[in-house]
């Protein structure tokens, strides 16, 4: 699966949208166990819809970058959460299929969820 986390500024005639992360999710076959199966997830954050998104809301009173970052950053490093503080080992394909999109893939979804409308963005899920 593929989430595209995006912003599209308000007012803009020509209605351009901008990606500000680019996230794979899938699931990888072990090396060591070809019957078993574990997660992984690569986060490509993108410059030009991230800085686009902080030109356009930095100067509102109400907007703290400070937060901003912590919360992006929690987005960019969405592959240690699965790898570091989630049971992300190979597993049987059920077991494996049911972290995958039950465990911790409504993890994710939460979490980007949360992101999108905090900020006033857009997912897209492929």
């Amino acid at each position: 699966m593929t989430y595209y986390i995006g912003y599209t500024p308000k007012g803009e005639q020509n209605t351009r949208e901008f990606v500000m992360f680019d996230i794979e999710y899938y699931q990888k076959q072990s090396e060591r166990n070809r019957e078993e199966w574990y997660s992984e997830i690569s986060c490509f954050p993108c410059v030009n819809g991230i800085t686009h998104f902080l030109k356009d809301n930095f100067g509102k009173k109400d907007f703290d970058y400070e937060e901003f970052i912590r919360d992006a950053e929690e987005i960019e490093e969405v592959r240690g959460l699965l790898n570091e503080r989630c049971d992300n080992r190979p597993k049987p394909s059920r077991e494996a299929d049911n972290f995958h999109y039950h465990v911790f893939g409504k993890r994710i979804e939460e979490l980007f969820d949360r992101f999108a409308e905090k900020y006033g963005l857009w997912i897209n899920r492929d």
